[in-house]
């Protein structure tokens, strides 16, 4: 038997409403910058296939880059079962949360939208670049991630983080860089 259900949230003080589906495996998500409501975060409905709404984020918390990275991670979510042809699933609502806690949770104001890419496996990799500086954030499956931090194309550290809190320091690292260009 197959799940689906609508949902609607609407914000009264802008009147901007988001709407999205429980089907597949995440909900579809319209972000609209400047409404009162940015994202709904997924919770397990089936482990295997389903996930619906439970909680919002205003978006007057939020800054335009991650505005930016939501609505590509909503796209990226959308992927089929099998979306590499290699029999890969779509990325997990484990992955998918770590995803929007990492992009919701950041205080820094002024920073570049992250690349987001489907990884194998049903997870996802969000990746910054700045001057000669690059950023991977390795989100697996399970909802765990993993970095590598790069300069003039060569590693310069990976590890695994354990709190998403853990990644501010490494977007301060990709800020610090000196071949950044600041526009006047």
């Amino acid at each position: 038997m197959t799940f689906r259900q609508f949902a609607s949230a609407k914000y009264t003080g802008t009147g901007i409403a988001i709407m999205g589906s429980g089907s597949s495996n995440f909900t579809s998500t319209v972000v609209a910058s400047g409404s009162g409501l940015t994202y709904a975060s997924p919770i397990v409905v089936n482990p295997v296939s389903y996930a619906q709404w439970n909680s919002a984020v205003p978006t007057e918390t939020l800054s335009e880059w991650q505005i930016h990275g939501i609505k590509t991670l909503k796209k990226v979510l959308s992927l089929p079962e099998n979306w590499d042809s290699y029999g890969s699933p779509p990325p997990t609502v484990a992955a998918a949360t770590t995803a929007m806690a990492i992009l919701t949770s950041t205080t820094i104001e002024y920073f570049i939208a992250p690349r987001v890419v489907p990884i194998s496996g049903g997870g996802l990799q969000l990746e910054w670049e700045i001057g000669s500086r690059v950023l991977e954030l390795e989100i697996l499956d399970d909802g765990s991630v993993e970095y590598l931090t790069m300069e003039a194309g060569e590693p310069h550290r990976e590890d695994r983080l354990h709190l998403t809190d853990d990644v501010r320091p490494l977007f301060l690292w990709l800020l610090s860089s000196d071949s950044m260009q600041v526009a006047a």
